[in-house]
């Protein structure tokens, strides 16, 4: 009879005492698997869309580089050449596309923010068609008034300003005051805009709307 710990070395390994000369199989929790493909590493390969005019153009432009890389190295194929090629063709496309835009985007407004006179300006074909007049204080802005030329009023620029003056002060992460009519009435049409008010007036604010949607009979927002 063996002692105990012989037994039990028995009992937990048995290839090992019947076959002294094979290897003990590692558990199937623990077998090694085959590394993934690394996206960014020098030599992976880089997979490429049928339709490349779906990709964002910074998907399209790694991609680009990407391939590039793949060229460098001497396994590059044929296929990898002409994916690199289309690449490119489709980087060239949306750039000449690019620059045909200014004059579609005139059709919008050029925006600026004229610190001197405490304004937002918005500007089409070089004429300033409005302009939001505003008053800084700390961290916050307060919107004071809007106005548009009467010949510009039809095309909608007043929006365009309230808007452009929203994302502004959002991309600036200053709060927003609404103090003139037609600030308060756009941010009621727009309530993405609204954490941008301050918590304490933003309640007051919705309150405020509310009673003024009831009293014209619309549906308070």
């Amino acid at each position: 009879m063996h002692p105990p710990y012989v037994e039990h070395a028995m009992n937990t390994f048995p290839p090992i005492f019947d076959d002294p000369g094979r290897r003990r199989e590692a558990p199937a929790s623990r077998v090694a698997r085959p590394a993934r493909p690394d996206a960014g590493a020098p030599g992976a390969e880089a997979t490429i869309p049928a339709d490349l005019g779906a990709l964002p153009t910074r998907q399209l432009r790694r991609l680009c580089d990407r391939t590039y890389q793949l060229l460098d190295t001497t396994g590059s194929s044929l296929e990898t050449r002409e994916q690199y090629d289309a690449l490119v063709e489709e980087l060239e496309r949306r750039e000449r596309r690019a620059a045909a835009l200014p004059a579609a985007e005139d059709a919008a407004g050029t925006f600026r923010d004229n610190a001197l006179f405490s304004r937002f300006e918005l500007y089409r074909d070089g004429v300033m068609a409005g302009y939001l007049q505003y008053e800084m204080r700390g961290g916050q802005i307060r919107l004071l008034h809007v106005v548009v030329d009467p010949r510009f009023r039809r095309l909608g620029l007043e929006t365009v300003l309230l808007r452009s003056v929203l994302l502004e002060a959002h991309r600036r992460r200053l709060a927003v005051i609404p103090c003139c009519p037609e600030a308060r009435e756009f941010l009621a049409d727009h309530p993405r805009f609204l954490p941008l008010i301050p918590a304490g007036r933003r309640r007051r604010f919705r309150l405020l709307m509310g009673s003024r949607a009831g009293a014209t009979g619309q549906d308070p927002r």
